[in-house]
């Protein structure tokens, strides 16, 4: 063979050989593995704090025992509210956009009721009435459901209350003291309201909730001198309304 002809073969190689090679197919880098964001969800325990104000209060009325004939009136309100804070825990159950919880909480607060009154009964009977009674501490047991928007919660509860009373209040009958008793109480009651939370994070949640707490009927006795059968029961519906912020950590 000729180097003319060896040539000219070396070069038709060269070309077959590229031209193969442009029909394989490219070598290229895999994809990235796609990991999914995870899913929020309301599920799981917290704890958290609190803080507001108390607020309103029921009716208080006086009526008189040992008497013929015994009377009864309306007594007027004072200052009747205050701060209140305290401390929360539960567990949320979410079920699809549903969220079904329990929470716990106690709580401090300084609401109060305050007013003097002169009561003039018809006779020999006058009453000149320091009236007062407050709040110290109150606690709920609460059923709670509700709607999530993703982050956002809005909820109704609704349980068990109870809490604390104490009578403040002094009179005298004919500018003589009056001896008290029930100046101190605990009552028990229900409470209901509803609310909205936020998840500002995965681990932390803030909201604004309002309840009504009912604890029911506290009556103070203030008996005139020397004297276990006569005198005056001062009564006051031991209700108020809550609005607080709190803040919660989640678990």
């Amino acid at each position: 063979m000729s180097f003319r002809s060896a040539l000219l073969a070396s070069a038709a190689i060269f070309v077959a050989g590229t031209a193969f090679a442009a029909d394989l197919p490219a070598r290229v880098a895999a994809p990235a593995p796609y990991i999914a964001a995870p899913i929020f969800t309301w599920t799981g325990f917290y704890v958290g704090l609190n803080a507001g104000a108390g607020f309103n209060g029921g009716d208080r009325t006086y009526g008189e025992f040992g008497y013929t004939p015994n009377y009864a009136g309306t007594l007027s309100s004072g200052s009747n509210t205050g701060f209140t804070g305290g401390a929360q825990a539960g567990y949320n159950m979410q079920f699809g956009s549903f969220v079904a919880g329990v929470e716990a909480d106690i709580n401090y607060i300084d609401r109060s009721n305050g007013g003097s009154s002169v009561i003039v009964i018809p006779g020999p009977n006058t009453y000149n009435l320091s009236v007062g009674d407050s709040n110290k501490y109150f606690g709920t047991v609460r059923g709670r459901l509700g709607f999530a928007f993703d982050r956002a919660l809005i909820y109704a509860t609704g349980g068990w209350a109870y809490g604390g009373k104490i009578g403040g209040s002094s009179a005298t009958y004919n500018s003589v003291a009056m001896t008290s008793s029930g100046n101190g109480s605990s009552n028990s009651g229900w409470a209901v309201g509803g609310g909205v939370e936020y998840a500002i994070s995965n681990a932390w949640s803030a909201k604004l909730e309002y309840l009504h707490v009912d604890l029911g009927n506290k009556t103070q006795t203030l008996y005139r001198a020397s004297s276990t059968t006569q005198g005056i029961n001062i009564s006051g519906d031991n209700k108020f309304d809550v609005v607080r912020a709190g803040l919660n950590y989640r678990f």
